[in-house]
């Protein structure tokens, strides 16, 4: 069968991960699909990104997974950022409680830390606070950093509070990881007190591998 020129074929209904690409390998006509060539392009620094579609929510100090969030890793060298929108449901003085684990695989390093907007009115003093108002004058931006896994009991976190119940806040971890064994990448979370504490749909997850 006679070649056809691509500009006389047939312009495809939508774009698919399942479509059909044609390459040449060393001299051999061949084909690949766009997943194929996605996955490539992932190892070669291309984002790989996740979006939370389910809202996750928890009422315990005791964690759980945002399984929304999972991500796996093959081996190389990674930076990530979480952006969430975190709710506390019912008690100002209950502050929010992250991990980050990496299960199944090996990493030789993995360093995280997260931040948000504290409610801080001026340059004073800190208040450990998370904020999502905003003030007139500048104000700090708090965190913490850590170096160790965390699954049930997680460790990154406010113990003071928010600035109100029921509303949407900022808060990013970000870290960089060096996987020797494919794993996953895991978020956990956790609510200091037993009043309920939510991971709100639109939350994401962007890993860039840089070696």
């Amino acid at each position: 069968m006679a070649d056809t020129k691509i500009s006389a074929l047939s312009a495809a209904a939508a774009a698919a991960i399942a479509n059909e690409i044609a390459i040449n390998e060393a001299g051999t006509s061949k084909k690949i699909t766009v997943t194929q060539l996605i996955t490539l392009l992932q190892t070669l620094g291309m984002p790989r990104v996740k979006k939370l579609t389910g809202q996750h929510s928890i009422a315990s100090a005791t964690g759980t997974k945002v399984t929304g969030l999972d991500m796996v890793l093959e081996p190389g060298t990674y930076t990530y950022m979480y952006t969430l929108i975190i709710q506390q449901a019912a008690a100002t003085g209950d502050g929010p409680q992250f991990g980050i684990n990496f299960s199944t695989g090996t990493a030789t390093v993995h360093l995280e830390g997260w931040r948000f907007w504290d409610a801080t009115s001026a340059i004073t003093a800190q208040t450990f606070i998370l904020d999502n108002v905003g003030v007139k004058g500048f104000g700090y931006i708090s965190g913490g950093a850590s170096n160790a896994y965390t699954t049930p009991a997680p460790h990154m976190g406010s113990t003071v509070g928010v600035t109100a119940t029921g509303s949407n806040i900022m808060a990013i971890i970000e870290g960089i990881i060096v996987v020797t064994v494919q794993g996953t990448l895991e978020l956990w979370r956790a609510s200091e007190g037993a009043n309920a504490s939510t991971t709100e749909v639109g939350s994401s997850l962007v890993v860039i591998r840089t070696a």
